[in-house]
């Protein structure tokens, strides 16, 4: 008789297959985890508004005055005219001198113009409270000389100040207000204007095709009546919203065809914004000098322009930029210099982005060092207390250091823009 043969299974053909399986894991785990390695770093947040390496803008665009200033007494005219003169070459001071003498010669409705444009210069300084008062002024007036147009310009300049407060429900409700009275009046241009804010609170909400939508629309608008600052804003606010879901490539187009635009007209302003964002486009794909380059390029641009919202927008992009790089004691004057302007204007966005930052640099160089740092940057005892308030806060519900989980605090996303410049 022969042999009893069992059956079973073979021991080396079971490890063979472990050994198999075990491999296939690992390789599906290193594609898996470079999949989400190319991945932009702040796509895997739920959203743009939770990135913190970062401040992103929108192209805002405030409205001037329309209104016909003939009837004017002869020196009201010519200091009105000289503050337009001054407004055109950036010398914000200067306009709101001349304005306030235009100002002291007439009285009544007349002053609702002269409000309009002291309001566009002071948002430009980044007082944005005072900024708010001048265009309230000049809204209640253009409405008691019924005329709804002023009314609405000044509706849109309010948007977009209570868009950076961070107002959003009250910003979106004035800008809507705008657009319907601009619609009566069938002025296209100022519709594009209102069109295009809207768009940039919504995008601020998080409703990123409806913003798509009512940019395109306001580009058709630009163009239909040849508004070129106009095609240049609707462009970069497309390429904003692009950059939000993610497509970057097409963002990358937009914002090229808005810079060329912008500066065909020299729409300096226009310029500078559309530079910080490409160079947040830069950071996101991983190209760091890159992104340094275009964001120093802004922050001459805004200083050229006396923009103070740009300016901070900017030196917080550089901090936090050399932040990233580990070079921490460079990256604190930039910083320490946007959160006071931030803080002192009342402006929502980026303050956030600047204390992370901050806190990241407190946690490299410690307290004593940062302190001594801060000082030299020209804050005061008590400005430098308050600063390390607010890091110790911002520390408490930071994100592991071990990069785990989402980011627990959403800072409000980009600033709004004002008609008028």
């Amino acid at each position: 008789m022969g042999a009893i043969h069992q059956h079973g299974y073979d021991p080396l053909a079971l490890l063979l297959v472990a050994l198999l399986v075990v491999l296939g894991a690992v390789a599906l785990g290193i594609a898996a985890h470079r999949h989400r390695r190319r991945r932009p770093r702040w796509l895997k947040s739920v959203s743009v508004t939770r990135r913190l390496d970062v401040v992103v803008r929108a192209l805002d665009r405030m409205a001037e005055s329309n209104a016909d200033l003939l009837a004017l007494e002869p020196e009201a005219w010519q200091s009105f005219q000289r503050g337009v003169t001054a407004m055109a070459a950036y010398r914000w001071d200067q306009a709101i001198g001349h304005f306030a003498a235009a100002r002291s010669r007439v009285a009544g409705v007349q002053l609702a113009p002269l409000l309009l444009q002291t309001g566009v210069c002071r948002y430009m300084q980044g007082r944005l409270a005072e900024a708010l008062r001048e265009f309230q002024g000049s809204a209640r007036l253009a409405e008691q000389r019924q005329d709804q147009l002023g009314r609405a310009l000044a509706l849109n300049n309010i948007g977009v100040v209570r868009r950076d407060l961070g107002e959003l429900d009250i910003a979106l409700r004035d800008l809507r207000k705008a657009r319907v009275v601009t619609r009566e009046s069938a002025d296209l241009a100022a519709e594009a204007l209102c069109v295009g804010n809207i768009g940039n609170v919504l995008r601020d909400r998080g409703e990123h095709n409806a913003a798509l939508k009512l940019q395109e629309d306001a580009l058709a608008l630009a163009r239909q009546v040849g508004d070129r600052q106009g095609v240049a804003a609707s462009l970069s606010n497309i390429g904003s919203v692009l950059h939000d879901k993610g497509d970057l490539d097409r963002a990358l187009e937009r914002y090229t065809a808005a810079f060329e635009a912008a500066r065909n007209v020299g729409y300096k302003l226009g310029m500078a914004i559309v530079l910080g964002n490409i160079g947040t486009l830069y950071s996101d794909k991983g190209d760091r000098d890159r992104a340094l380059k275009s964001h120093e390029s802004a922050l001459a641009l805004d200083y050229e322009v006396g923009c103070r919202l740009g300016i901070a927008t900017e030196l917080a992009n550089i901090g936090l930029i050399t932040v990233a790089g580990r070079a921490y004691s460079r990256a604190v004057k930039n910083l320490a210099e946007s959160i006071t302007f931030l803080l002192e204007a009342g402006a929502i966005k980026g303050h956030h982005q600047v204390l992370y930052g901050l806190s990241r640099c407190d946690d490299a160089l410690g307290r004593e060092q940062m302190e001594a740092l801060l000082q030299q940057a020209g804050l005061a005892a008590e400005a430098v207390a308050d600063t390390f308030d607010r890091i110790d806060l911002i520390r408490s519900r930071r994100p592991s250091q071990k990069g785990a989980g989402r980011n627990p605090f959403a800072p409000v996303p980009a600033s709004p823009q004002l008609s008028g410049v």
